[in-house]
C-alpha cells in the first residue's frame, strides 16, 4: 500500500503539501505525526480523494475502514441500527462484533440514539464501526481524543491485536507517548512535506538527538523555533 503525493491543496497551482511520499505494510502500523496545521488531515483527504487537486498515485486497499476525528454519525439512528447498517455493507462478524461492544461498555445502549452520547461514547461507536469490519487497512484519526483512562488502553491492546493479524494501520495522532509504544515507523510532517521518515531510531538520528523519545524530539524541535 503506497501514497506518493506529488502536490496537493484546495486550489489548483497552490499546493498545501508536496513530496508526501510513504508506505503502509500489513502487520505493521505507522504514525502519522507533526503539529496542528502541518497537513496531516490534508494528507487524510488527499488519500480518500475528497481534496480537489491532488497529483500523484495513492494504493489502497479495497477494505479499508476510516475512523474520523470528528464522530459522524445519522442522528435519528441508534446504535443498533448503526450497527445493522456497517454488516449491510460488510460482512461482519456477530461475536466480534458484540464482544467490542462490551469492550468499550456500550452494549446496553445498543437502543439508544447515538447523538444522544456523550463525545468519547461517540468516539467508542466509531471505534466498534471500524473495526467490526476486520478490514485490510485502518486509517485513524486521533483515536484517543474523548476516550477515558480505560478506554484509551483497552484501545491500545485492540490496535496491537490488529497488527498481529496483519492489519495495515495509518495512526494520526498527537499523543506522542502511545505513538511511540504502538507505532512501527512514523511520518512527521511539517508545513506540508516530510521532515523526518523511519523508525524512531532513525528519526533520533536524523534529528541530531539518538535514542531520544520521540516528546523529547518534538520538544527540541519546537524549543529551537521559539
Amino acid at each position: 500500500m503506497h501514497i506518493s503525493i506529488q502536490q496537493a491543496g484546495y486550489d489548483v497551482g497552490q499546493p498545501v503539501l508536496q513530496e508526501i511520499a510513504f508506505a503502509l505494510h500489513p502487520g505493521s502500523i505507522t504514525g502519522l505525526i507533526g503539529t496542528n496545521g502541518a497537513g496531516k488531515s490534508t494528507t487524510i483527504q488527499a488519500m480518500f480523494g475528497t481534496l480537489p487537486w491532488v497529483e500523484g498515485e495513492i494504493d489502497l486497499p479495497v477494505l479499508l475502514a476510516y475512523i474520523p476525528e470528528l464522530p459522524t454519525y445519522y442522528e435519528y439512528l441508534t446504535l443498533a441500527e448503526h450497527l445493522e447498517l456497517v454488516a449491510s455493507l460488510h460482512e461482519t462478524d456477530h461475536a466480534y462484533t458484540e464482544r467490542l461492544l462490551k469492550t468499550f461498555e456500550l452494549h446496553a445502549v445498543t437502543g439508544d440514539y447515538v447523538s444522544s452520547f456523550s463525545k468519547g461514547m461517540k468516539q467508542k461507536v466509531m471505534l466498534v464501526c471500524a473495526l467490526m469490519q476486520r478490514a485490510d487497512c485502518l486509517i485513524i484519526d486521533e483515536p484517543f481524543v474523548g476516550l477515558d483512562a480505560v478506554a484509551t488502553i483497552r484501545l491500545l491492546h485492540l490496535l496491537e491485536a490488529e497488527r498481529t493479524r496483519g492489519v495495515a494501520i495509518l495512526l494520526v495522532t498527537h499523543v506522542l507517548d502511545s505513538a511511540e509504544r504502538l507505532c512501527d515507523d512514523f511520518v512527521w510532517i511539517d508545513q506540508g512535506r516530510i521532515k523526518h521518515q523511519g523508525t524512531l531510531a532513525q528519526i533520533g538520528e536524523a534529528s541530531g538527538q539518538p535514542g531520544a523519545r520521540l516528546f523529547d524530539i518534538m520538544e527540541a524541535m519546537v524549543l529551537e523555533h521559539d
